[in-house]
């Protein structure tokens, strides 16, 4: 077959058959178990919008850039990679489970979608690699394009003030921007302005979601920067890190001051998600009773040298990585991005009256 020739909607028709798969043979269907009543929205959410990076990607960026598409990724849930940058499931699956909603489509195949049942549950707009700025991925949309995205979305009427007001987003930029600073040689000295520019950019666009009719946006705080497999050292990983508490103090504080605004009659429209926390209470416990245990939470699963990625191979055809054995016993799937398990402890943690 001359892959070449193939639609946009003949692929899109593929993903839905593995959709239908997953419904049927995995969890990323929604709970059947109630949760709390209302739950942290204070509603019962019909639609999920997704706007974000990596830790929330669940297909955008395309295969020939990202290496989520390769195997071992996958490898747990659902058995082949899904272009998800993990063994299994995301932050956004497991998001999509508390709402209960189906995990929403990606926006690459969702923008082809003709019946609202493809759109009914909502769209995944976040690609791996985006910042709230341009970053050393230069292809990977940020998130004010990701809004973009969706806006045009709204225009064509894919969806209704109804659909918006009975909906909720979930924001998840959480380091990629400090990353490229990093790799551009940025001094210490300016990092405390970036964040100032980071966070502000945040907020601009999480106000600017809800602006566009969304009932109540949902923003990740940024997990500890320096406890990435990545940058830890021999001495382990610095939970104290003064740029990573600064971005969460400034970020915490700007949502108060909107939800201060007391938009949308007096309710309370922005909430934070507090990955730092759920991260370093993971750590300090090696996992979460009843849950998981992690006997090493800094160490990854699929190992690999820097400037190396988990699935890369040479030319020569030879792994540039090594797997481990088991990775539910790993909170780290790869030197940045998390495990199933992992996912599944942060959201225990986080949303403890829930069954994930």
């Amino acid at each position: 077959m001359n892959i070449t020739k193939l639609t946009p909607w003949f692929l899109f028709s593929c993903l839905i058959l593995l959709s239908d798969y997953i419904k049927v043979n995995g969890s990323i269907s929604p709970s059947s178990e109630k949760t709390q009543k209302d739950g942290i929205f204070g509603f019962k959410p019909k639609k999920l919008f997704v706007f974000g990076d990596s830790y929330a990607d669940t297909g955008n960026t395309p295969f020939l850039i990202a290496p989520s598409w390769r195997f071992p990724n996958g490898i747990t849930f659902p058995g082949i990679p899904t272009g998800r940058f993990s063994d299994g499931r995301s932050s956004t699956d497991y998001l999509a489970k508390y709402v209960g909603v189906r995990t929403p489509i990606t926006y690459k195949w969702g923008k082809y979608g003709r019946p609202r049942l493809v759109v009914k549950r909502g769209m995944n707009f976040a690609y791996g690699g985006a910042g709230v700025f341009e970053t050393m991925f230069k292809l990977i949309p940020n998130a004010s394009v990701q809004i973009d995205f969706f806006e045009q979305l709204l225009r064509k009427n894919v969806y209704s003030p109804a659909d918006l007001n009975s909906s909720v987003a979930f924001f998840s930029i959480v380091g990629n921007d400090y990353l490229t600073y990093n790799r551009r040689n940025g001094t210490e000295q300016g990092r405390p302005a970036l964040i100032r520019r980071v966070v502000k950019q945040i907020l601009f666009d999480v106000k600017r979601i809800k602006d566009l009719g969304v009932r109540k946006v949902l923003v990740a705080l940024s997990p500890p920067q320096k406890c990435l497999p990545l940058l830890v050292t021999p001495k382990g990983c610095d939970t104290n890190d003064t740029s990573t508490h600064l971005h969460n103090s400034l970020l915490r504080k700007g949502l108060i001051k909107l939800n201060n605004k007391k938009i949308n009659n007096n309710d309370k429209s922005f909430l934070t998600f507090d990955l730092y926390n759920a991260f370093v209470t993971i750590f300090k416990n090696k996992g979460v009773p009843g849950v998981s245990t992690f006997p090493d939470p800094l160490k990854a699963c699929c190992a690999t040298k820097r400037g190396t990625s988990c699935g890369d191979i040479s030319l020569s055809g030879k792994k540039l990585y090594s797997l481990c054995e088991d990775p539910k016993s790993f909170f780290f799937w790869d030197n940045v991005h998390i495990t199933d398990q992992g996912w599944r402890s942060v959201f225990s943690l986080l949303l403890p009256n829930s069954q994930f």
